[in-house]
């Protein structure tokens, strides 16, 4: 027996000794920044630096491997090699040669005081490099422009973001095999000289920001706070750097900064306060937790499991350091996602409906997906059925090109500067074989547009996130139909009378070769490939399954679980990302049952497919509909007067505070009961609510700067000769609903005194019909939509008669108003039929009678 022991003792020791070992031989030098990182940090870390950001690139890719899984690279790089200004930092490196995970090891940030030019700011990759290859990628498919600066080669670089027209920049490059410097050209020429020779370490003031930032995947380090606002040059940024300022009043650094550990698997992020103040940073922090304190209780009673989260972050002190630590591990995973649940609760029962909370339990009940998609195994490009609009709700359409059908679905006024008319087109599509939710396979593009006289009127549009040049994509609109939108903007003063074509086209690549295939009863390590694509399974625990997607991930059509009866189960939930460095992905998924085998669909073929399309009906009208019978209301002036002769009351509203609710605002729920008065029924806007003082029980008030408020309309017809309406007010001053003891505000109602017609003779975007003051313009069209735009003032506008083409009235829903700052109003209308003509009528003269309220809740 004792032989037992002493042997135990010894394997437990050699376990120890070898995990000892393998931290320091394998597990510290992945995760430990290399010399050139302490390097790069001391050349960036210049007398003027404001901020220092880092990332351990080793350390993240061990984490990645870690937690996803060593994800599979296509030596061969992305499949659609995007266009130089489109590629990201990632994507130069690759085009440069350069494998992130292999070569780079940490990447270091600098950012310093803005200059007339600009931003100041610098990078440097370290890691092992081929300096000679990023030396020709620079000089050829990006264009630098070489030159000499202290004794090295550097490119000056011009990158255009083609998501942001005004972002033109300017980089200075240089390479060595041990590092990259990336900069504008001021840092450069005083950075370059520092990295080649490091400055003394005092000089560098690294010693807080390294015992911080060296444990973490992701620091970012402040120096003196106070000079955040001389970092950036436009006014917005320098408005939120001052009020950083403020709240920074006696802090010397501020360090924010993720890690995360292995075993047990959890994140940690934390912020660290270095102060020169101690007593008054350390009060702030003791508001701070208060405040906390008072959100985890009131968030409590909505989301129970919220407590946790909050419980999660701990504050500590250490002489003039405070530090704010947010640790998140698989017990708070889990609340949060109770927590998530009841919060939907709480959504769903403000809207009348009820969740019922029960505990979770191990593993959900089975439900069968109701829709799972049929691959075909071979699909012949020429037999795909035409676009069916007579189908159960299949969209109409302009024309029909092959599977899809295309129409000129809406017209708009400008809504960028420098722009002309807007242009929407859509297309549709039935279920296609093999299409799936189409997604980048099936596209749609405007190629160009052109006048009667045949004169080009799409606007040359290089860069901007919804550029003419990018195509729609299309996603799924119910029962596997495919639906895509595409908007695309004119030249200044196009004339939507004078619009003669849409050209344009769509493209699929139809997989025409689809072969299944599958694992049974999987394991973590089971894996499915075929034609380049990789999927492997990481974990399987009843209906939660975990797994890769490696390769070329465009083969793999679906991944679906099946249970015993090789019957698709539907899934809950499911969550996918992209590998942080390089291509792969990792998904989530929970599945209603038990899974018994996992089917993945390739792509083992596929054909690319064109259609082009021509539409030159701009009239927007499709196929006349039956027409409803509609009588329009009749309006007719009536003033307060009238209203003392019919209604003798002082005040002939009533009003009730029903009830209020909490959910990021506080809404406060009333009912309002009128006489049935002329002009009333209908009217878009008869009077406004405004909520000016809200009293708490505690003796407290709460006044806004500007009142709380609301239109009112009343859009039901009168019963038993009394008109009622739901309002609603939401107060973000967000006081606890339980806390509320009555609101004061005033209730204003409108009486036109008199009244005079617009009529607006062709419904198109930018007519415009206009008196006493008042613009009424047409800002959009669409197939049953019309918006109209007032210029200040939309209270005077009481109505508006949409008629056909023939004059007959039309039935119009809506209207959906919108208030702008500014004080334009917006009228969304939607007409059921051919929008021809409208007339609008308008208040000459609007009296306002203003009725005080002071309200308790029921």
């Amino acid at each position: 027996m004792v032989s037992m022991k002493k042997l135990l003792v010894v394997v437990l020791a050699l376990l120890l000794a070898g995990a000892a070992s393998l931290y320091v031989i394998v597990v510290r030098p992945l995760v430990a920044p290399a010399a050139q990182t302490f390097a790069a940090e001391a050349a960036l870390a210049t007398p003027d630096l404001v901020l220092l950001a880092a990332v351990n690139v080793r350390q993240a890719v061990f984490l990645e491997r870690w937690f996803l899984g060593a994800p599979v690279i296509r030596a061969g790089g992305p499949r659609v090699q995007r266009t130089v200004d489109e590629r990201t930092l990632l994507e130069h490196l690759a085009a440069a040669r350069i494998d992130v995970r292999r070569d780079v090891e940490h990447v270091v940030y600098g950012l310093y005081p803005a200059s007339d030019r600009g931003i100041r700011h610098a990078v440097v990759i370290v890691g092992q490099f081929d300096a000679a290859a990023v030396e020709r990628y620079l000089a050829g498919e990006l264009g630098g422009v070489a030159q000499p600066l202290v004794g090295r080669t550097a490119h000056e670089v011009r990158r255009t973001d083609p998501d942001r027209c005004d972002n033109v920049t300017t980089w200075m490059i240089t390479a060595d095999p041990r590092w990259i410097l990336i900069s504008d050209p001021t840092a450069h020429a005083a950075l370059l000289p520092r990295l080649m020779q490091v400055p003394p370490a005092d000089e560098a003031e690294l010693a807080w920001w390294r015992t911080l930032a060296h444990s973490d995947v992701l620091s970012v380090g402040m120096w003196r706070p106070k000079d955040a606002e001389h970092t950036v040059s436009s006014p917005m940024l320098k408005s939120s750097a001052q009020a950083m300022i403020a709240q920074a009043d006696g802090i010397e650094h501020v360090y924010l900064g993720l890690g995360a550990k292995t075993v047990p698997p959890s994140g940690r992020l934390r912020l660290v306060l270095d102060a020169t103040d101690a007593s008054g940073v350390h009060r702030k922090l003791e508001d701070w937790q208060r405040t906390l304190q008072q959100s985890r209780d009131q968030w409590a009673k909505t989301a129970p499991s919220l407590g946790p989260l909050f419980d999660s972050i701990k504050v500590t002190a250490a002489g003039n350091r405070e530090t704010i630590e947010f640790t998140v591990d698989r017990a708070l995973a889990s609340n949060l996602e109770r927590a998530i649940n009841e919060l939907l609760a709480a959504v769903v029962s403000g809207l009348g409906g009820r969740v019922e909370r029960s505990p979770r339990p191990a593993h959900r009940a089975e439900r069968i997906e109701s829709q799972p998609t049929v691959y075909t195994p071979v699909v012949d490009p020429a037999r795909l059925g035409p676009y069916d609009a007579t189908a159960p709700f299949a969209e109409e359409v302009d024309q029909v090109h092959g599977p899809f059908g295309v129409r000129l679905a809406a017209m708009r006024t400008p809504s960028v500067p420098d722009s002309g008319l807007e242009l929407e087109l859509e297309a549709f599509a039935g279920a296609i074989p093999n299409a799936g939710t189409a997604g980048e396979r099936a596209r749609l593009f405007v190629d160009s547009v052109t006048s009667v006289a045949g004169q080009e009127l799409l606007r040359v549009e290089p860069c901007g996130r919804q550029r003419n040049t990018l195509p729609g994509l299309f996603t799924e609109s119910g029962g596997q139909r495919l639906r895509a939108t595409k908007a695309v903007r004119l030249v200044p003063g196009a004339d939507p009378r004078a619009l003669g074509s849409v050209n344009g086209h769509v493209e699929l690549r139809l997989p025409t070769r689809v072969e299944t295939r599958s694992v049974s009863r999987p394991a973590a390590g089971a894996t499915v490939a075929a034609h380049g694509a990789k999927v492997t399974i990481t974990r399987v625990d009843g209906g939660d399954v975990q797994y890769q997607i490696a390769g070329d991930r465009d083969r793999v059509l679906e991944v679906r679980a099946l249970n015993a009866a090789g019957q698709p189960l539907a899934s809950d939930m499911k969550i996918s990302s992209g590998f942080l460095l390089g291509e792969g992905t990792a998904a989530h998924v929970q599945y209603a049952g038990v899974v018994d085998k996992i089917e993945v669909a390739f792509a083992a073929e596929e054909q690319p497919l064109r259609w082009s399309f021509k539409l030159t009906d701009m009239a927007m009208a499709g196929k006349p509909d039956s027409r409803i019978r509609y009588t329009p209301p009749d309006f007719r002036p009536y003033g307060a007067q009238a209203l003392r002769r019919d209604v003798p009351r002082a005040n002939p509203f009533e009003l009730s505070f029903d009830k209020a609710q909490t959910f990021f605002t506080t809404k406060l729920d009333f009912t309002l009961r009128s006489p049935a008065l002329p002009n009333f029924e209908r009217a878009f806007t008869v009077g406004r609510l405004s909520i000016k003082q809200i009293e708490l029980k505690d003796g407290t008030t709460l006044t806004p700067p500007s009142a709380w408020e609301t239109p009112v309309r009343f859009g039901k017809d009168a019963k038993d000769g009394v008109l009622t309406t739901s309002l609603y007010v939401l107060v973000d001053a967000k006081p606890a609903p339980d806390s509320i003891k009555a609101v004061a505000g005033v209730l204003t109602m409108y009486f036109p005194r008199t009244m005079r017609t617009l009529h607006l003779d062709e419904l198109v975007p930018g007519q415009r019909a206009d008196a006493d003051g008042l613009a009424v313009t047409v800002t959009a069209r669409g197939r049953r939509s019309l918006t109209l735009q007032t210029s200040t003032a939309g209270e005077r506008v009481i109505y508006v008669k949409v008629t056909d083409p023939d004059g007959q009235p039309l039935m119009t829903f809506g209207p959906n108003v919108t208030e702008s700052p500014d004080g334009a109003w917006r009228f969304e209308l939607a007409p059921q039929g051919i929008a021809g003509q409208a007339d609008i009528i308008v208040a000459g003269q609007l009296e306002r009678r203003e009725y005080p309220f002071r309200l308790e809740p029921k």
